[in-house]
């Protein structure tokens, strides 16, 4: 009886290694709000009192959306242009953790999701895949600290080229529509995430007419293409339709929504853009740039560097081979991004770095058939490089609203139990979104950075804590915020003051 090949340790020990670091990620690089904005549907859903009376910014109500044919709003969207879909995969991590790590181990298994289906689309090994993805320190970065959100949205594309490759590659009607018709829904739900979604779907079509390209372009394939085509297009554009249709609380439409920092053909505006999309590539120590900027060294252009040596020999090696293919999908994903003016946001850029990556992944396994000691000494480049960043961490510097600070202050509300005891006011950028997520059931989170300065807002914030019988908890970065007429005269002098470095938690009243 012949035995079964073996299973190999390494992606496994590889993928506990990941969930490990993600876990214990935050001791390293703190949280930042915005890791947290796609989940506000579910805070909404799940803490009623905050829901109830926090009628100032980020209202649950503002970012409901009423559909065509439904006589009532639904809770669409998290943000003003990020929908609610991602609260369904973040919900048993949101159920099992409790505490904001769950956004971090739910990027650790996006990424590792991200990487089975690359390494199934490009045809190489796992480790391959993991390699190529881990060139750029940025791309892996994206997925631990997700602000985009980007895990959900590179898994949702990679799941729309592998249906569109089998759609694609049909033989006949029958066998096409299924597969086509999963990829429209499957771009959809990346459209439903965050519209721009919408910069990647030229390269999926594009994508769909090179593998039809490679079966073959005979009479046969002209109507299974066809259907195809067809077959996409309706499932992707009849829900996406129906979605942009959707008017606000204020009675626009959601497509007028979504054009927020609009687009722009003005050549100076656009050379702006370029300049900072590039620098992604020249600077490989912008791994998580919105929260920690390392010292810039000499060795930083290495990854630029060696990903060009890559690429340049697989696309001499084999011309119109898949490298090139995904390096063209790279090209025209990025100029579709200029015109925008928010192209410059770094969780952005890595949504045309997919397809570097996925022409890196092709590239490493053309040079690993050709030359295994290559490949091996890519890795040790890699991994050398990703260690001259660890060393360098402890000189990094963290964005004062991201700082570690923030953190052990809502760990401090949730575990002394104020998050039960006082009705919170966060004052400052960087803590609402985390505690509008996590705390006790009943727990009252409320945020505007108006309320030091506003008697009147201040005054509904006392009322409701003084009808729930409880005191007042503001939370801010600058203590001296605090020190406002307003305050004085509508919540008294504190009763106490919890400093965390930077972050300050002050008691008022009860």
């Amino acid at each position: 009886m012949r035995a079964g090949p073996k299973r190999r340790p390494g992606p496994l020990l590889a993928a506990a290694a990941l969930l490990a670091a993600a876990a214990l990620s935050p001791r390293a690089v703190p949280f930042d709000m915005d890791e947290f904005v796609a989940y506000h549907a579910l805070g909404c859903a799940t803490y009623p009192l905050s829901r109830q009376l926090n009628v100032y910014r980020e209202r649950c109500v503002d970012d409901e959306l009423r559909p065509p044919l439904f006589p009532r709003p639904l809770p669409l969207r998290s943000y003003l242009y990020v929908g609610s879909f991602p609260v369904v995969p973040f919900y048993p991590f949101w159920r099992l953790f409790r505490v904001p790590v769950a956004a971090r181990v739910q990027g650790a298994v996006f990424f590792l999701v991200a990487l089975h289906l690359f390494s199934r689309l490009v045809g190489a090994s796992w480790g391959t895949t993991l390699l190529a993805a881990l060139v750029f320190p940025i791309f892996a970065g994206a997925f631990l600290v997700d602000t985009g959100p980007i895990g959900i949205s590179l898994a949702l594309l990679a799941g729309t080229l592998l249906m569109v490759r089998r759609a694609a590659t049909a033989e006949t009607s029958h066998r096409a529509w299924p597969p086509a018709v999963a990829a429209g829904l499957l771009s959809f739900l990346g459209v439903w995430v965050k519209l721009n979604f919408v910069w990647m779907l030229p390269a999926v079509l594009l994508y769909g007419a090179y593998e039809r390209r490679r079966a073959g372009w005979g009479h046969d394939a002209l109507r299974p293409t066809t259907v195809a085509l067809a077959a996409f297009l309706a499932a992707f554009l009849i829900p996406t339709v129906w979605l942009m249709l959707a008017r606000t609380p204020e009675g626009a439409r959601y497509y007028d929504v979504v054009r927020l920092g609009g687009v722009s053909a003005d050549p100076e505006a656009i050379a702006t853009q370029a300049g900072t999309l590039a620098g992604y590539f020249i600077d490989g120590s912008a791994a998580v740039p919105r929260v920690l900027s390392l010292p810039r060294q000499a060795i930083d252009v290495a990854p630029g560097l060696l990903a060009a040596a890559l690429l340049i020999w697989a696309v001499a090696r084999a011309r119109g081979g898949p490298e090139s293919f995904w390096l063209a999908a790279a090209l025209v994903t990025f100029l579709l991004m200029l015109p925008s003016a928010r192209a410059w946001a770094a969780h952005h850029f890595v949504l045309g770095l997919v397809f570097v990556v996925l022409a890196l992944a092709a590239s490493l396994r053309r040079l690993g058939a050709a030359r295994p000691a290559l490949e091996r000494g890519v890795a040790v480049v890699v991994a050398a490089y990703w260690l001259s960043l660890v060393a360098r961490w402890p000189a990094a510097s963290v964005d004062p609203r991201d700082s570690a600070g923030k953190d052990r202050l809502l760990e401090f509300v949730r575990e002394s139990g104020l998050d039960r005891r006082t009705v919170q006011l966060h004052v400052s950028w960087g803590t609402y979104y985390i505690a509008h997520l996590f705390g006790d059931r009943e727990q009252a989170v409320l945020f505007s950075r108006k309320f030091p300065e506003d008697p009147a807002m201040l005054a509904g914030a006392r009322a409701a804590a003084d009808a729930c019988g409880r005191g007042v908890l503001v939370v801010t970065r600058r203590l001296d915020r605090l020190q406002t007429e307003a305050i004085g005269e509508v919540l008294g002098p504190p009763r106490a003051v919890h400093d965390f470095g930077d972050w300050w938690a002050v008691e008022y009243v009860r």
